[in-house]
């Protein structure tokens, strides 16, 4: 805003972040505060200009996105857009580009935005956002200015849901899960958390009990689901991560020291802080990663890679059960 009032906006921005951290809602921002009608170097979200740019029909400011079945954002895309940048403004003052996720554009369309980049028509911005900068051309790197966001903290996650009528207990829950990105915590709803804690329940009772049939239950349900058994093999590692701390207090385990997310496992999750060591929960973290990675890479059946999970999750168990056979033989 600083930079708009002053008349000394970069011709381009990269904008580097995890996602659902705000950089769109930067952009758009930005691009209302250029064209605002009444305020004139502020967004008021009132006028006409910035009602619709919120609503994507400004003329004077476009979003270029993936297309619908494509894998990248093709040159002709890029080459289109550079020519209506070079239009001057239709209502506005000012010519906005807003490329979302621009670490999908193609090779050549990144080469075509170049020239774009290193001859801006005066009155025309650029603001390419992008969750992993390094993505990009480094030609592309170099032109712009570079922003970082950072995700946001658990606090302002639960303001931020509370806002949109969620509970609190609920919203704490939420944030303890979205790793500081809204756009991740808008993926869980309250019955998909309780399912999905059940189910790591059940993996947590498998890797630690002689008989596993709760655990291969869930892999037998999760077999035919790639998306939801990645969804909860990703919460079980957000778990372990939370088992691995509480280890780490070494049974010293005060109220203050259980998320909320700790607390809907019914207190499994403190009773296997206890009973485990740091080491055991690593190798669990480990097991995990790669069972994700085997489904996500490897295209492996959900039902075979969670089975593989838990047995190099019991391994130990299982080390520890033949040497009570052998010494009673």
């Amino acid at each position: 805003m600083r930079a708009v009032a002053t008349d000394k906006m970069a011709h381009a921005y990269l904008f580097e972040g995890p996602p659902g951290v705000g950089k769109a809602l930067t952009a758009r921002a930005a691009a209302m505060a250029l064209n605002c009608e009444l305020r004139g170097n502020d967004a008021c979200c009132e006028c006409v200009s910035c009602k619709k740019i919120i609503r994507k029909t400004h003329p004077d400011v476009r979003w270029l996105t993936l297309p619908e079945g494509k894998r990248r954002i093709p040159i002709e895309s890029v080459r289109e857009a550079d020519s209506w940048l070079k239009i001057i403004p239709h209502e506005g003052r000012a010519k906005v580009l807003i490329i979302d996720p621009a670490d999908q554009m193609s090779e050549p369309a990144a080469n075509a935005l170049l020239k774009t980049l290193e001859e801006p028509r005066q009155g025309s911005f650029l603001f390419l956002l992008t969750a992993v900068a390094s993505s990009l051309l480094p030609t592309v790197r170099s032109r712009c200015q570079k922003l970082r966001f950072a995700s946001l903290n658990d606090s302002t996650v639960v303001d931020l849901l509370v806002e949109q009528g969620i509970e609190n207990a609920d919203a704490e829950v939420i944030a303890s899960l979205s790793e500081g990105s809204m756009e991740r915590a808008a993926s869980y709803s309250e019955e998909e958390i309780v399912a999905r804690l059940t189910a790591v329940g059940a993996i947590l009772d498998g890797a630690a009990s002689r008989l596993p049939g709760k655990a291969l239950n869930v892999a037998a349900t999760l077999r035919g689901d790639r998306s939801e058994c990645i969804a909860v093999l990703e919460l079980l590692m957000i778990v372990l991560d939370e088992l691995l701390w509480l280890r780490s207090l070494a049974g010293e385990v005060s109220d203050a020291d259980i998320s909320p997310l700790a607390r809907r496992l019914d207190g499994r999750l403190e009773r296997f802080a206890t009973t485990g060591t740091p080491f055991g929960t690593a190798r669990h973290i480990a097991a995990v990663h790669k069972a994700v990675s085997r489904i996500k890479r490897n295209n492996m059946n959900p039902q075979l890679a969670i089975e593989g999970m838990l047995m190099a999750m019991r391994g130990r168990l299982q080390e520890k059960e033949s040497w009570g056979r052998i010494g009673a033989r």
